[in-house]
């Protein structure tokens, strides 16, 4: 668990700093150095994250604008933007349980394949993605409170996905500028003073370069780990 906890901070530190957060990709190769997995089944495995991740913080952000949480487009356009994104993600499903697992993208995608025709993984799975998203979204919300900026849960729950989605979408690395830009703007438009708003832009960056400092303080135990020649174990519960 020690080991595994190490590459999940080291990976999450490269992910704020890298377009799309491709960098928490680096936890392949941690795992592969420590001897817990081959890089085609863990790139395999990662991705499986990543478009589960994609697809609850997708829902979660698109429940808000139904909800009316915040008021950007009509409700038509929503429920069209909603049925649009199910259909896509229906239509990636069937090919990939439809694709060989003999040939190269079958056996990459043999772990997505897995997860998702296996309902009691498949339910720990997206329950363990929105409890971290809860856990970061309590994050956003107590480094707000902690200069007097007070919205609903509602509100902090749109406030984080979708400028998350944003800041991935800008592919700009770390979202430098656009986070902040993203942040503020939803603070004003949840009736929040314009320098507050800013001032809580730039109060969940210092958050994401604390998460970034921490995860790199977290290189010299794991690569102490690396000389000493431990091997992680390769089957992990």
């Amino acid at each position: 668990f020690y080991r595994l906890y190490l590459v999940g901070v080291i990976s999450m530190a490269f992910a704020i700093v890298t377009p799309f957060q491709s960098g928490e990709a680096v936890k392949v190769e941690l795992l592969k150095k420590v001897g817990a997995l081959d890089r085609i089944p863990g790139y395999g495995i990662f991705m499986t994250e990543r478009i589960l991740d994609l697809i609850i913080v997708l829902l979660m952000a698109l429940i808000c604008l139904l909800f009316g949480v915040v008021k950007y487009l009509d409700r038509w356009t929503m429920f069209a933007a909603v049925a649009l994104i199910l259909i896509c993600i229906t239509v990636f499903f069937l090919i990939i349980r439809r694709t060989s697992p003999g040939n190269a993208v079958g056996r990459f995608f043999q772990p997505f394949n897995q997860c998702v025709k296996n309902g009691r993984v498949l339910t720990i799975v997206v329950s363990l993605t929105i409890a971290s998203w809860f856990i970061i979204i309590l994050g956003w919300y107590a480094s707000l409170r902690s200069i007097a900026i007070s919205i609903n849960f509602p509100e902090m729950v749109a406030l984080t996905t979708i400028t998350t989605l944003i800041s991935i979408l800008s592919l700009i690395p770390g979202a430098l500028g656009i986070s902040e830009v993203s942040i503020s703007s939803f603070l004003v438009y949840f009736q929040q003073d314009i320098p507050l708003a800013q001032t809580g832009a730039l109060i969940i960056r210092l958050y994401g370069v604390m998460a970034l400092i921490l995860g790199f303080i977290h290189l010299l135990p794991f690569w102490k780990l690396i000389r000493a020649g431990k091997q992680m174990p390769a089957n992990v519960d």
